[in-house]
């Protein structure tokens, strides 16, 4: 019984932590956008805004699914502790590879988000951030 409450409680603690990261990266992502993301996504429905946002989220799963993994045995407040500093720094790559991208190709990609139509640079940037968190979460695993 002792082992499923602290299961339990490290899930708790996990879960929490994880919604605030997926937050910071949310506002992260806002930041180097144009426009306010929650309006594009939720009022406007765009699919470019959606694409890079599910991708965000996908990576940074990775990541801290990866740091949970890595952090196995420590005490949980470490494991929180790099869980939170891996994913900070996966949040801190995807945007600047998002600024980076954005600068050695021609037009606005944070234009891209409030097309009307899909935009493969959305893709392009969607597939950057999987690859990031993929990227990162291999590395915490060595």
């Amino acid at each position: 019984m002792e082992l499923l409450r602290d299961n339990v409680g490290h899930a708790a603690a996990y879960s929490i932590i994880g919604i605030l990261l997926f937050f910071i990266g949310f506002f992260a992502l806002d930041l180097v956008t144009p426009g306010r993301l929650r309006v594009i996504l939720w009022t406007e429905h765009k699919r470019n805004a959606t694409l890079l946002v599910v991708a965000q989220i996908i990576g940074l799963a990775i990541v801290f699914v990866c740091g949970i993994n890595a952090s196995a045995g420590l005490e949980l407040w470490r494991g929180l502790l790099y869980t939170t500093i891996y994913t900070i720094l996966a949040i801190a790559v995807m945007m600047w590879s998002f600024v980076l991208v954005d600068w050695v190709t021609p037009g606005k990609l944070g234009d891209t988000v409030i097309y009307d139509d899909e935009h493969p640079a959305a893709f392009v940037s969607a597939i950057l951030f999987v690859a990031i968190g993929a990227i990162i979460g291999t590395a915490v695993l060595f």
